[in-house]
Protein backbone atom coordinates (compact mmCIF):
# COMPACT_ATOMS: atom_id res chain seq x y z
CA UNK A 1 0.00 0.00 0.00
CA UNK A 2 1.40 3.35 -1.09
CA UNK A 3 2.08 6.64 1.10
CA UNK A 4 0.40 9.45 -0.83
CA UNK A 5 1.40 13.00 -1.26
CA UNK A 6 -1.19 15.76 -1.40
CA UNK A 7 -1.00 18.89 -2.73
CA UNK A 8 -3.28 22.49 -1.25
CA UNK A 9 -6.45 21.34 -3.43
CA UNK A 10 -6.22 17.72 -1.69
CA UNK A 11 -4.99 15.87 -5.53
CA UNK A 12 -2.13 13.55 -5.30
CA UNK A 13 0.96 14.20 -6.01
CA UNK A 14 3.47 11.82 -5.29
CA UNK A 15 3.48 7.91 -4.02
CA UNK A 16 5.84 6.54 -1.79
CA UNK A 17 6.62 3.23 -0.79
CA UNK A 18 7.58 4.15 3.02
CA UNK A 19 6.11 7.16 5.45
CA UNK A 20 8.07 10.43 5.12
CA UNK A 21 7.75 13.99 6.45
CA UNK A 22 5.64 14.94 3.87
CA UNK A 23 3.47 11.53 3.63
CA UNK A 24 1.67 10.03 6.23
CA UNK A 25 -1.31 8.83 4.61
CA UNK A 26 -1.35 5.53 3.43
CA UNK A 27 -4.36 3.94 1.20
CA UNK A 28 -4.98 1.09 -1.35
CA UNK A 29 -3.00 0.04 -4.37
CA UNK A 30 -6.51 0.06 -5.87
CA UNK A 31 -8.28 3.23 -4.26
CA UNK A 32 -10.00 5.24 -7.30
CA UNK A 33 -7.77 8.47 -6.57
CA UNK A 34 -4.60 6.10 -6.91
CA UNK A 35 -5.97 4.58 -10.12
CA UNK A 36 -6.61 8.35 -11.43
CA UNK A 37 -3.36 9.86 -10.37
CA UNK A 38 -1.58 6.73 -11.96
CA UNK A 39 -3.81 7.18 -15.24
CA UNK A 40 -2.67 10.79 -15.69
CA UNK A 41 0.82 10.41 -15.51
CA UNK A 42 1.24 7.48 -17.90
CA UNK A 43 -0.78 6.38 -20.19
CA UNK A 44 -4.46 6.81 -19.80
CA UNK A 45 -5.66 3.49 -19.98
CA UNK A 46 -4.55 0.15 -17.60
CA UNK A 47 -4.26 -3.01 -18.85
CA UNK A 48 -7.40 -4.10 -17.91
CA UNK A 49 -8.92 -1.85 -19.58
CA UNK A 50 -6.82 -2.45 -22.89
CA UNK A 51 -7.38 -5.91 -22.40
CA UNK A 52 -11.18 -5.83 -22.36
CA UNK A 53 -10.73 -3.35 -25.75
CA UNK A 54 -8.84 -6.35 -27.27
CA UNK A 55 -11.85 -8.29 -26.42
CA UNK A 56 -14.57 -6.35 -27.92
CA UNK A 57 -12.06 -6.23 -31.19
CA UNK A 58 -11.68 -9.95 -30.91
CA UNK A 59 -15.40 -10.74 -30.57
CA UNK A 60 -16.28 -8.56 -33.69
CA UNK A 61 -13.37 -10.28 -35.63
CA UNK A 62 -15.33 -13.29 -34.94
CA UNK A 63 -18.70 -12.04 -35.51
CA UNK A 64 -17.11 -11.30 -39.25
CA UNK A 65 -15.53 -14.17 -39.52
CA UNK A 66 -19.12 -16.28 -38.91
CA UNK A 67 -20.43 -13.99 -41.50
CA UNK A 68 -17.84 -14.88 -44.14
CA UNK A 69 -18.03 -18.59 -43.61
CA UNK A 70 -21.49 -18.28 -43.71
CA UNK A 71 -21.54 -16.07 -46.96
CA UNK A 72 -18.75 -18.77 -48.66
CA UNK A 73 -21.44 -21.27 -47.79
CA UNK A 74 -18.41 -23.24 -46.02
CA UNK A 75 -20.37 -23.37 -42.97
CA UNK A 76 -24.96 -23.00 -42.81
CA UNK A 77 -26.35 -20.50 -40.25
CA UNK A 78 -28.51 -23.49 -39.07
CA UNK A 79 -25.53 -25.49 -37.92
CA UNK A 80 -24.46 -23.25 -34.94
CA UNK A 81 -26.41 -24.05 -31.65
CA UNK A 82 -29.52 -21.59 -31.29
CA UNK A 83 -28.00 -19.11 -28.91
CA UNK A 84 -25.40 -18.12 -31.10
CA UNK A 85 -28.00 -17.86 -34.03
CA UNK A 86 -29.82 -15.67 -31.56
CA UNK A 87 -26.84 -13.53 -30.61
CA UNK A 88 -25.77 -13.30 -34.09
CA UNK A 89 -29.49 -12.03 -35.49
CA UNK A 90 -29.28 -9.90 -32.23
CA UNK A 91 -26.11 -8.21 -33.30
CA UNK A 92 -26.59 -8.24 -36.56
CA UNK A 93 -29.98 -5.91 -35.64
CA UNK A 94 -28.74 -3.84 -33.55
CA UNK A 95 -25.40 -3.12 -35.71
CA UNK A 96 -27.99 -2.29 -38.66
CA UNK A 97 -29.68 -0.19 -36.04
CA UNK A 98 -27.15 1.74 -35.51
CA UNK A 99 -25.04 1.83 -39.10
CA UNK A 100 -27.97 2.71 -41.11
CA UNK A 101 -27.66 -1.29 -42.43
CA UNK A 102 -25.16 -3.74 -42.92
CA UNK A 103 -25.14 -6.97 -45.47
CA UNK A 104 -27.81 -9.64 -44.14
CA UNK A 105 -25.44 -12.74 -43.46
CA UNK A 106 -28.69 -15.11 -44.41
CA UNK A 107 -30.11 -15.73 -48.00
CA UNK A 108 -33.79 -14.96 -48.02
CA UNK A 109 -34.53 -18.58 -48.17
CA UNK A 110 -32.83 -19.07 -44.79
CA UNK A 111 -35.05 -19.27 -41.61
CA UNK A 112 -34.42 -20.54 -38.37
Amino acid sequence: MPYIERNHDGEIIALHLEANNRTTEYVSATDPAIVQFLSAEGDSETPKQILAESDRDIARVTEDLVHLLIAKNIILFTELPEPVQRKLLAREKLRSSLQGGIANFLDEQDTI
